[in-house]
Parts: C-alpha cells; sequence; structure tokens
C-alpha cells in the first residue's frame, strides 16, 4: 500500500512476486497516485509487472463482486477483447478483416491481432466494435490471474540465501538450509524468508528480542492465520516468552541443535499449541 504508486522500485516488486509466488498468492499494489495525478476509478495499472489500483477499485472487486474492464499502458487507457467471440460474429455477419477495418479507421493487422486477443484497443474503437458486430465483446480483466503478475521461475531460484541482508539473517538462514528447508528471502515485508519443505510452508523472522521483533511477529502471526502457513522467530539472545499471539519463538543456540525439518516443524507445533 502506498500513496503514490511510483514509490515501488524493481528490487521491491521482485521481493513481492517472490513471496506471493511462495505463498501461492497474486501481488497487488494499492495507491492514490501516479506522480502528480489521482489513479482512476475502476482501472488497472502496472508497476513492474505488478497490478496497480486505488482503493475504489480493491473495494468494488472484493466487495461488490464489480470486476475491472480498463487498463492503462502506454499511449493512455485500453481494455481487451473477447478474440473467439469477436470471429464468430464477424463471421455470423459475413463481414471480412478488411471490412471491419474499413468501419474502424484501423488497419487490418490490427483487426487481426484483437481476433488473436494479441492487443487491447482503445474504448472508443472496443464500443464502436459492439455496435458494429451486435455483441459484447470487452472482457473484464481478472487481474489476480498469472497473465497479471508473473513472477519468473528464474526470480526464485536466485533469491536465496546469498541476498541476505546482515550476516546474524544469513547465518541463521544458512542453518535453516543446512537441516534442509529451502530458503526463499525477502525485503521490505516483516518476515526475512520463506522457508519451505515438502508441503510446509514458514513464514521466517530474524532478530534480536526487542519491541520492534515483538510488533513484527505479532504481523507475521496474522499473516500467517490469512495464508494457513506457520509462522516462527529465530532469535539471537535471551527470549522472554515462546511464542507471540500465533508466532512461535526459537532461540538461535537451540536451532543449532535441530537436524532436520520434522524435528524443527515438532517445535513449533508444540510451541503453539
Amino acid at each position: 500500500m502506498l500513496h503514490n504508486i511510483d514509490g515501488i522500485n524493481e528490487d521491491v516488486a521482485r521481493s513481492i512476486k517472490r513471496a506471493a509466488f511462495c505463498l501461492l498468492a497474486s501481488p497487488i499494489v494499492v495507491g492514490e497516485r501516479r506522480g502528480a495525478s489521482f489513479l482512476e476509478d475502476d482501472v488497472i495499472y502496472h508497476r513492474y509487472g505488478i497490478p496497480a489500483l486505488n482503493a475504489h477499485t480493491l473495494y468494488d472487486y472484493f466487495v461488490d463482486d464489480v470486476q475491472p474492464y480498463v487498463y492503462s499502458a502506454t499511449g493512455g487507457l485500453y481494455v481487451r477483447i473477447d478474440g473467439e467471440v469477436m470471429k464468430r460474429a464477424r463471421e455470423k455477419k459475413d463481414y471480412s478483416l478488411g471490412d471491419i477495418a474499413t468501419e474502424l479507421g484501423v488497419s487490418r493487422r490490427s483487426v487481426s491481432k484483437y481476433e488473436e486477443g494479441a492487443t487491447g484497443t482503445t474504448m472508443d474503437i472496443a464500443l464502436k466494435l459492439e455496435e458494429l458486430l451486435d455483441t459484447v465483446l470487452i472482457e473484464p480483466l481478472e487481474f489476480l490471474k498469472t497473465e497479471f503478475a508473473e513472477c519468473p521461475s528464474s526470480d526464485i531460484m536466485d533469491a536465496g540465501v546469498e541476498e541476505a541482508d546482515s550476516s546474524l539473517e544469513g547465518y541463521i538462514l544458512s542453518l535453516l538450509e543446512e537441516i534442509g528447508f529451502d530458503i526463499v528471502t525477502t525485503a521490505y515485508a516483516p518476515f526475512n524468508a520463506v522457508s519451505q519443505h515438502s508441503e510446509t510452508k514458514i513464514l521466517t523472522g530474524i532478530s534480536r528480542y526487542t519491541e520492534r521483533m515483538i510488533k513484527r511477529a505479532r504481523e507475521v502471526s496474522s499473516l500467517s492465520q490469512v495464508m494457513r502457513t506457520k509462522s516462527v522467530f529465530v532469535v539471537n539472545g535471551k527470549v522472554k516468552r515462546v511464542q507471540i499471539d500465533n508466532t512461535v519463538l526459537i532461540k538461535k543456540e537451540e536451532l543449532k541443535r535441530i537436524r532436520d525439518p520434522e524435528e524443527f516443524t515438532c517445535v513449533i507445533e508444540e510451541r503453539a499449541t
């Protein structure tokens, strides 16, 4: 969530997509402005491959079940055409691609791309096309699907322990890797990594025991409930409790004695009860 969606950069976007990929989630950015302009209602924008929208559009989608149809791209606002429906309607009216192109004032190649689903078009062109073919053609945007929020596998494969921000973080994540977890680091999130083994996913934080850590642990606990994952903080130094909400605390020294993912998971489950 950002006031201005231009505040997101490529590194932040990559980290968000990594976390979403690991958690089988869809990343979105919610904001109010793009540069000096307000985000328009019911329009999907993009920042580094992540859909961006304002609170009104978010509310319409999740609360009122109203899908957006318009997206912003270089040059203006566009919509998508259902190419298969368009082709059937065109052939039913016995129009050629050239006939459609002449009526719309566009190239024959552009009309062909509409049918192939290879490109969007402006709202004016889409409405003229619907009127010409007497058929609803504009498609809603399924912006939570992978076509709108892709995370290349290389981004995940390159997201290992070597990207850890501190020596403590790198050391802890290396220990988890040694006992058998796959590690995907994150940034700009209340947890440091997603630790994975088989079907188990654990939101993993690393810190000293501080008031800031307690706040982060509560945030991660809330996230783990939504994501139906486990959450743990590996703490360097003394620990005053073993659990904060649903986030389990494990001392660094305890982690060094654990030998496999099953033992680590068992410790979490025992303390979470």
